[in-house]
């Protein structure tokens, strides 16, 4: 894959852990995303009934790996206290083209374990 990064993406611990989870999202890197998702983890697929649970959370990804990115864009991070926002663009290997935001919310401001993400995904 390529990819696409922030200069910045990496001046504070929490960016680096975002742009990384978003480099493993994309990849579909299950083992990488694993260790840093709560039990209860619900994520919020804009337009689609919440994903619960972190077994649940990971077998809907892993329903994706179909068409994995081939390019991924990140265009800006965000991080404050517990709470963090990336938003991008993601190419796949189909040629389909999709903007993202992803907005985290982590256990705690210090902690690396993500307690929710809402995504907003478009086709471009």
């Amino acid at each position: 894959m390529k990819l696409f990064l922030l200069i910045n993406g990496g001046n504070s611990p929490k960016g680096k852990l975002i742009q990384d989870l978003t480099i493993a999202f994309s990849s579909y890197d299950l083992e990488r995303v694993s260790p840093h998702l709560v039990d209860d983890i619900t994520w919020t697929l804009v337009g689609e009934q919440p994903v619960k649970g972190k077994a649940n959370f990971l077998a809907a990804l892993g329903e994706m790996m179909g068409n994995p990115a081939s390019e991924l864009h990140i265009s800006q991070i965000l991080t404050h206290g517990k709470e963090a926002a990336v938003h991008g663009e993601m190419v796949m290997e189909n040629g389909d083209r999709f903007a993202f935001a992803d907005f985290y919310v982590f256990s705690s401001a210090g902690s690396e374990k993500v307690k929710s993400i809402t995504s907003f995904v478009i086709q471009k």
